[in-house]
């Protein structure tokens, strides 16, 4: 294996199998290699049977993503040699249960995995450690370092999962090997993209999260809920998306930084919760992490459907923050800062990302340190008024407890229109006057939004290749094939109008997960751009990088 040369493994299985398990395990010992890395799975909406696959993709150099095409394919089942078979690259090992491989029509080493699982375990068994057993075999990687990762990883039945590893090692053998070199180990952090909005949110000072599960945004609740004691943030499984965002309100009117996450289907039954938080001004952190729709549309793979949706979410008019992550980095800052955000304007923000990026693993550093609140309160004379107008729009906040108020403080939210003191008016001067200085806000926040990153740029070409969201994470691997110059907006609301206007009217190329071109058709309104061409998907899959290199590269040559 050179620099810079990509060494793709892929395992397929049945759902309850371990595949997912199999694959970050493998994940961990590339990166044990030295190598950087990249993880995606692939699975159905059920909880046994069907078919799961995980791929790792891994590089000396940063992988962006998965590679379609297979160095090691290691298949459990019947089904997975069908589908995955001719995914293997010319000189690429297979190695498959001959146990169940009916199918097979290409050469594979057969391994019996199911009759092995017999002899080693006295009742049930781990397919999965076979498949981790095979690379550090096919890598010849040292056996009494497999032994201790098996323990490790396997805490359960460790005797019998180590012999069972064993005899698959031994089985392997010396013949069947790959071409490989280690170097130090890479030190970096191997975690999901909803792992890194957890750690960015908790490091903004993230009190409550609350949720419905939901894929693909189920993870956040399950990863915060580990991590109550250790990081101090309250994670609440409500009873239904209503619930969570009225309660994560709830715990905003009593000064604790809240956030909710959910998909599509989760966030339209938040409406009324959402246009609520624009009303009574709470600094309400969204997560909304696409998947295909409508209703409950392909619950557990990608889109990027739900732009419009996020731009425009909620009933009546008054100022939110829209913004996605390119990156796995890009997803720890961006939730941070529309935490931050959000409470610096007392303003709703979404972090809209997709499946693509949510539960896609890789290894990054994190920079963990404080993030700093911007106090944009004016100060007023007594009495306290919750809505006092402001040039900026933005009022003084209490909430009730010791020290937080003063014992004659009338501290009142209101979510009918209301006047500074938050009682309900609907005088024509009154809602004037307080729609006026809710939308003053929108200044505010774009002056804001305007300290941090608000657009990224890769590579260089005269016609620039338009994505937002995870898309740019499949560009820029698709980057290492064909050259081209990348442009993705980060912030969608406030528009970063300032740093892309060299872009206004050009031709350009679109790449998206959508079937309409949603985003093409918010760079027309926002930039006149002119698209010479929108590369769609709409299937729910990701990219392979060589596929969509040779894409923009039929683009360009047009």
């Amino acid at each position: 294996m050179t620099e810079s040369t990509v060494f793709t493994v892929l395992i397929g299985g049945k759902a309850g199998e371990g595949v997912k398990k199999a694959a970050q395990v493998v994940a961990h010992t590339l990166m044990a290699c030295g190598k950087h890395v990249f993880q995606m799975d692939d699975y159905q909406s059920v909880i046994k049977g069907g078919h799961n696959f995980s791929v790792v993709s891994s590089s000396d150099a940063v992988v962006y993503g998965t590679y379609a095409k297979a160095d090691l394919l290691i298949s459990f089942d019947d089904l997975s040699i069908s589908k995955h078979e001719h995914e293997l690259n010319p000189e690429g090992l297979h190695f498959c249960n001959a146990d169940d491989c009916s199918s097979l029509s290409t050469p594979a080493l057969k391994l019996p995995l199911t009759t092995l699982m017999k002899q080693h375990y006295s009742t049930g068994g781990n397919v999965s450690v076979a498949a981790i057993a095979i690379v550090y075999a096919a890598l010849r990687l040292p056996e009494d370092e497999l032994q201790t990762l098996i323990a490790k990883e396997f805490k359960r039945n460790i005797n019998e999962n180590t012999a069972y590893a064993m005899a698959i090692y031994a089985l392997v053998g010396s013949e069947a090997q790959i071409p490989f070199t280690t170097s130090a180990p890479n030190p970096a952090r191997f975690i999901s993209g909803n792992q890194a909005i957890s750690l960015g949110a908790w490091l903004a000072g993230l009190e409550y999260y609350y949720s419905y599960p939901m894929t693909p945004a189920s993870s956040i609740l399950h990863y915060l809920a580990l991590k109550q004691e250790s990081h101090r943030v309250y994670a609440i499984h409500a009873e239904s998306e209503l619930a969570a965002a009225n309660m994560a309100i709830g715990s905003i009117v009593a000064g604790k930084r809240a956030a909710v996450g959910t998909s599509g289907g989760g966030f339209a039954l938040m409406q009324e919760a959402f246009s609520l938080a624009g009303m009574v001004e709470a600094p309400l952190l969204c997560i909304l992490s696409s998947r295909p729709g409508p209703a409950t549309g392909v619950s557990t793979y990608t889109a990027q459907e739900d732009l419009f949706f996020a731009l425009h979410a909620g009933h009546g008019e008054f100022p939110r923050i829209v913004a996605s992550p390119d990156s796995f980095e890009r997803a720890f800052s961006l939730a941070a800062e529309l935490l931050e955000l959000a409470w610096a304007t007392q303003s709703p923000s979404i972090l809209l990302t997709e499946k693509h990026l949510s539960e896609s693993c890789s290894d990054i550093s994190l920079p963990l340190e404080d993030v700093s609140v911007t106090n944009t309160q004016e100060l007023q004379p007594e009495p306290y008024n919750r809505y006092t107008i402001t040039d900026s729009g933005v009022s003084p906040l209490k909430y009730p407890g010791t020290g937080n108020c003063n014992d004659d403080d009338v501290i009142k939210w209101n979510s009918n229109e209301h006047n500074e003191a938050g009682w309900r008016t609907d005088t024509s001067e009154g809602i004037i006057a307080m729609k006026d200085k809710r939308q003053r806000k929108a200044a505010l926040i774009n002056s804001l939004s305007r300290k941090n990153h608000r657009i990224a740029e890769y590579g260089h070409g005269s016609i620039p290749v338009f994505a937002y969201g995870s898309t740019a994470l499949e560009l820029r691997e698709a980057m290492k094939h064909t050259p081209f110059k990348l442009v993705v907006p980060i912030y969608l609301e406030p528009f970063p109008f300032e740093e892309l206007e060299q872009y206004r009217g050009m031709p350009a190329i679109v790449v998206e997960h959508s079937q309409t071109g949603l985003f093409t058709e918010f760079l027309i309104n926002k930039l006149n751009i002119r698209p010479i061409r929108k590369i769609l998907r709409y299937d729910g899959r990701s990219w392979d990088p060589v596929e969509l290199a040779n894409l923009v590269q039929e683009a360009l040559n047009a």
